[in-house]
């Protein structure tokens, strides 16, 4: 991907990151988290914590040494071999999850997403060009809920080319059997044990609050060595303050206590910052995934994020509007650009819109070229002796026509003008002459398109025998 130009937004100043900082920590050694897990607490125990009120409250010190141990940059593996280095400086993006619903490609009805669909989208996905880490975007609504997220996981490694964006994952036994079918993935990607596939989110409960099940999946992935997602979204107004800055404060609490327990599990596992704080429609108690406060969230997370040495995964990619309408655009537009300005690692929503609740593949090729826009946006303007063009000036005004100069040819290629992939580049006879169609319809070309030049890559063999018994114990073990 691309490099920014890192003059960050800058909502929050110093002195505010070092308050919300500050009531944080405040939060964590005066209140405390509810945490379930024995073992954990009696080691947070030994190492100078206090347990009250049935809340652990940790030391300044365990915070420290829990941020201070962990790791900047992630490097992430891939089926194809290729590398994905999260880093500060590069943005990257990955699709939203668990959505039960999508616009069918052929006729346009919303229906239940199916297994069927997933691969499809993931054959597709393969081919959008900035979409880094494919991910369940769909939940098939025709499996065991018992075992959706195996399924989906199983897809994922089956048909992924890129680093993955794994599924949420919310059962300690569904997390054994992941974990057994990544192992198995040694069998299909070079250096499993140093660039890990993929990362999965792991989210607490709001507010604050560890239960033993999630500790559970933390224990499984954290032991393997597996980046997590520490994906904490609490609700302003329900299950954190009413106020962003409490809202954050709380989100950031509980984020560092993440940090702490990921530490006691494995300190060399990275742990990413998922900021997931939202916003709900107070008269309904829904989320709602597209008005701006999104955006500024997400932007003053990546600051927070940055504050600790830790990449950042934010989201961005959303709308509350249930069609690909003038709403949709707006919100995505906005949604999306101020995290990326904020200096954002990874954002995330590819995909997803009516706040997480629909998807589509014109949604997924309608947000690859938003995010491309957005990425020209946040490069900047280049100033250097070549783009002054003083020679070029010259030329021109000895008759050398611009469009005839070597340099206008090579700044064509470089990509100094952004040109769409899908969107409209003409004018409107053109537009009536290609049968008036909108972004909908031409997106809906394009995922055709990418789907039909897809080949698939199938596991080895060994690989897939070793899928087909694991996913058939699973079945056995958790379907009743």
């Amino acid at each position: 991907m691309a490099s920014l130009k890192r003059n960050w937004l800058q909502y929050l100043s110093r002195e505010e990151i070092l308050k919300i900082d500050s009531a944080s920590r405040q939060v964590l050694t005066q209140v405390g988290v509810r945490l379930e897990d024995e073992e954990i607490r009696q080691q947070l125990l030994d190492q100078g914590c206090r347990h009250e009120n049935s809340r652990v409250q940790f030391t300044p010190e365990i915070i420290d040494a829990a941020v201070a141990g962990l790791p900047a940059e992630v490097i992430f593996g891939s089926r194809s071999g290729k590398r994905l280095h999260i880093r500060e400086g590069q943005v990257e993006t990955h699709t939203g999850g668990s959505i039960p619903f999508l616009y069918d490609l052929e006729n346009g009805h919303k229906r239940d997403a199916t297994q069927a669909d997933l691969v499809d989208m993931l054959r597709m996905m393969n081919h959008l060009e900035h979409l880094s880490m494919p991910g369940a975007v769909v939940m098939p609504q025709e499996v065991p809920s018992a075992i959706t997220e195996i399924l989906q996981a199983a897809c994922l490694f089956r048909h992924n080319l890129k680093p993955t964006s794994g599924t949420a994952v919310s059962s300690a036994a569904q997390a054994r059997y992941i974990v057994e079918l990544y192992r198995a993935m040694s069998g299909a990607v070079d250096e499993l044990d140093r660039y890990p596939l993929m990362n999965v989110g792991i989210s607490p409960e709001s507010p604050l609050y560890f239960p033993r099940e999630i500790v559970d999946v933390m224990k499984a992935f954290i032991r393997e060595g597996i980046p997590t997602l520490a994906l904490v979204a609490p609700i302003l107004g329900f299950t954190a303050p009413m106020t962003i800055a409490g809202g954050l404060t709380q989100m950031n609490a509980c984020i560092l206590a993440y940090a702490v327990i990921s530490r006691q599990i494995n300190p060399a596992t990275p742990v990413i910052y998922g900021a997931r704080l939202a916003v709900a429609n107070m008269r309904t108690a829904h989320s709602v995934w597209g008005v701006p406060e999104v955006g500024l969230i997400g932007a003053c997370s990546v600051q927070l994020a940055r504050y600790y040495g830790l990449p950042s995964d934010v989201y961005g990619y959303s709308s509350t509007a249930c069609t690909h309408d003038a709403q949709y655009g707006a919100e995505m537009a906005v949604n999306g650009l101020l995290p990326m300005l904020a200096g954002a690692n990874i954002i995330s929503g590819f995909g997803s819109f009516a706040s997480g609740y629909l998807s589509s593949f014109e949604d997924l090729v309608i947000d690859d070229e938003i995010f491309a826009m957005h990425l020209r946006a946040a490069q900047g303007v280049v100033v250097d002796d070549d783009h002054l063009a003083v020679d070029g000036i010259a030329q021109a005004m000895n008759g050398k026509d611009y469009f005839l100069q070597p340099h206008t040819l090579k700044h064509l290629r470089t990509g100094e003008l952004f040109r769409p992939q899908v969107g409209f580049y003409g004018l409107v006879k053109e537009w009536e002459q290609e049968g008036s169609r909108d972004m909908t319809a031409r997106a809906r070309e394009r995922a055709k398109a990418l789907m039909s030049a897809h080949e698939d890559t199938p596991l080895p063999t060994d690989v897939e025998k070793e899928f087909c018994r694991i996913l058939k114990a699973a079945e056995k073990e958790l379907v009743r």
